[in-house]
């Protein structure tokens, strides 16, 4: 196939390593053929947009973190950004207000944080 498709298939690979899922489970969350998706990591297939926003949504991540730049495979994320694209994916498919209503959460919760901290110094 071409590079485009060999660099799409090693960052859908990257991705799913860096959070510890087998193809398996990629392939079942994408309700795709594991045999399907793992021609798709080593590039022997040319995936379509469909399926790699299935890709995308099975992994938490956005369709254009997924596909990115191809000249730039990402490398394993440490664990707090994996975090933080997981809460960016439940956050995009909120509302603006139910948005607003999670950052108030946060911050209560983040001033009770402050404020235990406090306490014991």
């Amino acid at each position: 196939m071409t590079d485009i498709s060999a660099a799409i298939g090693k960052r859908i690979r990257t991705f799913r390593n860096a959070q510890g899922i087998s193809l398996e489970e990629l392939s079942f969350k994408a309700d795709l053929n594991a045999a399907h998706l793992g021609q798709i990591e080593r590039g022997l297939r040319n995936p379509t947009i469909e399926t790699l926003n299935r890709i995308a949504t099975a992994l938490d991540i956005s369709f254009y973190e997924l596909i990115g730049s191809v000249e730039e495979v990402p490398q394993k994320q440490p664990e707090t950004n994996e975090i933080k694209r997981k809460i960016d994916a439940q956050l995009s498919s909120m509302t603006l207000d139910e948005q607003k209503d999670i950052l108030r959460i946060i911050r209560i919760f983040r001033r009770r944080f402050d404020e235990e901290n406090k306490k014991t110094d």
